[in-house]
């Protein structure tokens, strides 16, 4: 009963993904429903795939990568629609679905790896919960990130005439994301840990002074 469930909800986002999508580049109101309803009936067959993987395992289904992975997905795909509801930024879909549909399906066919030997453990379980929760809120905020990239790159290419001009702040946001970004990628990646992390976070809130500095005492298109 499970693998079907799961296929729906994968069916259902690949659906939602190309309503999403084609919304982003018309901005029709109606295409925008379609998606958001396919994205809700998604949702509601993950949420039952996962209900019925949770009985048939007689636990919560967190003990695995894939079904962790496709707990991640629920997680984002539910976050997705609160704060698109909340927000109105009705083009947030068109970032957020094309990783759930990847994740989704990469959880579907991927090997089942125990995370954890000691899963007997309560203390497992919601260390695991929210590290999950953790995961999904980062996919949210690249996928923002994303979008307010684009944005700003068409604004930009509008009110300065150029993509490419130079600005300090916006170098040094750059960089700033670009030490961000290799943190991310080497705990979730590299396993990184300990100091090496640390240090990491340390450069990257480093980066982040410099960035505001620039915009306040360097010239340039955003600041002084």
């Amino acid at each position: 009963m499970h693998p079907y469930l799961q296929n729906i909800a994968i069916i259902a986002y690949v659906c939602a993904m190309g309503l999403a999508l084609a919304h982003l580049v018309q901005r029709q109101a109606y295409v925008h429903r379609l998606a958001v309803l396919a994205t809700l009936v998604g949702w509601i067959a993950h949420t039952l795939a996962l209900v019925v993987l949770a009985i048939e395992i007689g636990g919560p289904p967190l003990g695995t990568l894939p079904n962790a992975v496709s707990v991640v997905v629920w997680v984002v795909v539910l976050l997705e629609m609160l704060v698109e509801r909340q927000s109105g930024v009705t083009v947030l879909g068109a970032f957020v679905l094309p990783v759930v549909v990847v994740l989704s399906l990469k959880s579907s066919v991927a090997r089942p790896v125990t995370l954890a030997p000691a899963l007997g453990n309560a203390w497992i379980w919601i260390h695991i919960a929210l590290a999950l929760v953790g995961i999904a809120a980062f996919v949210l905020n690249f996928a923002g990130a994303i979008m307010y990239l684009l944005q700003d790159a068409v604004w930009a290419r509008t009110a300065w005439g150029s993509v490419f001009a130079f600005d300090p702040l916006a170098f040094f946001s750059l960089v700033a994301w670009l030490i961000y970004a290799g943190t991310l990628a080497g705990r979730a990646a590299g396993g990184w840990h300990g100091r090496r992390a640390a240090y990491f976070a340390i450069v990257g809130f480093a980066a982040l002074v410099v960035t505001l500095g620039a915009g306040f005492f360097l010239p340039g298109r955003h600041g002084a």
